[in-house]
């Protein structure tokens, strides 16, 4: 008898539990340094998801039309296309969790997108959202930059609900997950040709799965290697065709643009919404004055 209790509780430890994971001590607040609250790999996810930095941008329609990532206490990542079509009409727009069934939220305060971004362009497409309160939860976290240039065959880790490929498949609040490689550039553009998708210098493509169901694709879904966020959907072909690649934003290329703008909102220029230009002239160093040509939207 004493064994068989031994193993239940031995497998009950073992078993996969929903709240199994890194479940932290505090809620963040504004304060809350990011390295205390990085994702730390699928080993530490909350529950069956993957990671408490997973977030759909809800539209007040009751449409999902952005995926995005938690990045600091005030801060998520999403792509500009997706959200610009959106962005005169964000009152009540909020961004929810898709690792947790707690009533946790956040409302969006504001957009910021670099001034060299055009819409159904793939330039410089990265959005950085602002919100108006750091998100409440135990397992919520944020994640790290890319630290690893992006180079063909680097195997990495995409993320999608399936509200861009209603037609491929059910939308669903479950996030699903690929591993797919990074294709060379030049394959990309020669795939691409017969499309309107044009590769800029910000962008990189993976290839899909033959399966077109298979495929994960959403706007402002996320890809990541190791535990950082290395891509962001951008704009371009959609799943109906698995013989196109998937273009996705290098986050190693906006990622001054992002860092820009969370010192200026740390330091309270842009919450006084002073013009990034301004805001750049107090700062040292001519790649900063180079890089921080963008306005606030």
């Amino acid at each position: 008898m004493s064994h068989i209790i031994l193993w239940v509780l031995l497998a009950s430890e073992l078993w996969h539990h929903p709240s199994w994971g890194n479940v932290y001590p505090y809620h963040i607040t504004r304060k809350t340094p990011k390295s205390k609250r990085w994702w730390k790999g699928p080993q530490y996810n909350t529950g069956r998801n993957f990671g408490g930095w997973l977030f759909q941008v809800q539209h007040t329609s009751a449409s999902v039309i952005c995926g995005a990532s938690y990045y600091s206490p005030l801060l998520m990542i999403a792509s500009a296309n997706c959200i610009h079509p959106h962005r005169y009409d964000l009152e009540g727009t909020s961004v929810e969790p898709t690792f947790t069934e707690e009533d946790i939220y956040g409302l969006i305060d504001t957009v910021y997108t670099p001034n060299e971004f055009q819409q159904f362009h793939l330039y410089m497409d990265i959005a950085v959202i602002l919100l108006q309160s750091p998100i409440k939860g135990k397992t919520t976290e944020f994640i790290k930059l890319c630290s690893k240039p992006i180079k063909p065959g680097m195997w990495t880790t995409v993320y999608a609900w399936g509200f861009d490929s209603m037609h491929m498949g059910a939308q669903t609040t479950n996030t699903k997950s690929g591993i797919v490689p990074v294709e060379d550039v030049e394959t990309c553009r020669k795939k691409l040709r017969t499309t309107d998708t044009r590769l800029s210098s910000t962008s990189f493509c993976v290839t899909h799965p033959k399966n077109a169901r298979k495929c994960l694709y959403d706007g402002g879904a996320p890809l990541t290697y190791g535990t950082e966020l290395c891509g962001v959907v951008s704009y371009g072909p959609v799943c109906t065709n698995a013989g196109h690649p998937g273009v996705y934003t290098d986050i190693n290329k906006v990622a001054d643009f992002i860092e820009d703008i969370e010192y200026a909102i740390k330091i309270g220029l842009l919450k006084r919404r002073i013009p990034l230009k301004k805001y750049m002239e107090k700062r040292s160093g001519k790649k900063k004055e180079k890089i921080l040509k963008h306005k606030h939207r």
